[in-house]
């Protein structure tokens, strides 16, 4: 009985090993996209660069992003301390509001996040890390919306 209680256990990390991430994006079909930069290190004109770069994502994926929806798309950056150094941290979440089963409560719950917080070598890396982001997003929604 152990032994089928390890192997039960193996084999279910086994399946979500292959997994992109614990997120869901089946059925995603519009989302209102977002790009908040909370710092003044950066420059403004990276929020439309970076706007731009999910509405291309969202168009080569056939998602709507030309009404307003409950559901957003939404790059957040900002700078925090790593030791001694500045970092951006930057990150990429789709968040929507949901009903509870229980409670019949509209909460809002994040149905993706991916990020990355780095130290910058140039200018350009943001945009790298940000195309970057898109892709591992592109590729979860295709997978889940076989």
């Amino acid at each position: 009985m152990k032994k089928f209680k390890i192997t039960l256990i193996l084999l279910l990390l086994a399946t979500f090993s292959y997994a992109q991430s614990p997120f869901d994006l089946g059925g995603v079909k519009s989302y209102y996209p977002v790009v908040e930069i909370n710092t003044q290190r950066i420059d403004a004109k990276y929020k439309n660069i970076l706007l731009n770069m999910i509405k291309e994502t969202s168009k080569e994926l056939c998602i709507n992003t030309e009404n307003f929806s409950s559901r957003s798309l939404a790059f957040l950056v900002s700078y925090i301390g790593v030791g001694d150094e500045l970092a951006i941290k930057l990150e990429l979440m789709l968040g929507e509001t949901m009903k509870r089963n229980d409670t019949k409560e509209d909460v809002f719950v994040l149905s993706y996040l991916n990020g990355s917080i780095f130290v910058p070598e140039d200018k350009e890396e943001l945009l790298e890390k940000a195309e970057s982001l898109l892709e591992s997003f592109a590729d979860q929604y295709k997978e889940d919306n076989l």
